[in-house]
């Protein structure tokens, strides 16, 4: 039986800006939902997603995603619809308060975050991906964590979540794009949504050791454009948690952003075997 694949993340061509990441999710998703593997990805609905251009549907069970923001429920919903030219499913989580006001700009900017609204907007997407899960009665062999964005997802998962069956045999895997600087969340931000014990992860390099100690292998994109990571990835702490990993840290090169299959095809069957060692 094939692996069932969730992909979490902040950017997936063509619906955000091209970059490493969301190159690299939607070619290899469409090369696995080609060889008919069951991989899914979940997506923040930015203002400028257009639901008519793609078609996004009503899934009547995914109406009411709850998330606890400042110790009250809060919804959200969750709406579906395809990468184009493909059948691999995208689930879009619709929350306006945060998401409307995420432009282009936003996602296209490498940058430090300054609206404090940006960090509420990722913790809100990563509870709202795992709370849709269970609400999808589907349960993913793997998890795939897309830089600074879904970090804390590997910390949830061995931790506040260690002893939910639901995850009990799901691997997390934290995938880095070199071309992308690593941040953290604000500590009021985290506490915003009820992530109290949180000193130890508020910058940067805490959070990266702790999601890369947590996460069950490693991946990194390498591309063409600058390395960001190579500073923080020297650290004494970090590089030590990387060489843990042995055979479960794994680099891809990535220098193209086509959607050519010659290319693609041989990455997303290596990333397949990889993902299937663990």
């Amino acid at each position: 039986m094939s692996l069932k694949i969730y992909n979490i993340s902040k950017r997936v061509s063509p619906f955000t800006p091209p970059s490493t990441e969301g190159d690299f999710i939607s070619n290899t998703s469409k090369v696995f939902n080609e060889s008919k593997i069951d991989v899914r990805v979940f997506l923040p609905r930015y203002g400028y997603i257009s639901e008519r251009k793609y078609i996004l549907r009503e899934v009547i069970r995914l109406k009411e995603i709850s998330v606890n923001i400042d110790k009250e429920e809060t919804i959200s919903s969750v709406k579906s619809a395809f990468i184009p030219d493909s059948r691999v499913q995208v689930y879009f989580n619709i929350f306006p308060e945060f998401y409307k006001e995420i432009t282009k700009q936003v996602t296209s900017n490498y940058q430090q975050p300054k609206n404090s609204n940006v960090f509420n907007t990722y913790l809100m997407y990563t509870f709202a991906a795992l709370n849709t899960l269970e609400r999808l009665y589907w349960q993913p062999d793997v998890i795939l964590c897309y830089n600074w964005h879904s970090a804390l997802i590997p910390i949830l998962l061995k931790t506040v979540l260690k002893d939910n069956e639901w995850f009990a045999n799901t691997k997390v895997v934290s995938v880095l794009s070199t071309d992308e600087s690593f941040y953290s969340f604000p500590e009021d931000s985290l506490k915003k949504f009820n992530i109290e014990n949180c000193k130890d992860i508020v910058d940067p390099a805490s959070l990266l050791q702790k999601s890369l100690s947590c996460s069950d292998a490693v991946i990194r994109l390498n591309s063409k454009k600058d390395d960001k990571l190579s500073t923080l990835l020297k650290k004494k702490n970090i590089a030590e948690v990387l060489s843990s990993k042995k055979e479960h840290n794994k680099i891809f090169d990535i220098n193209t952003s086509n959607n050519n299959i010659e290319f693609w095809g041989p990455i997303a069957k290596e990333l397949y075997e990889f993902l299937d060692s663990l």
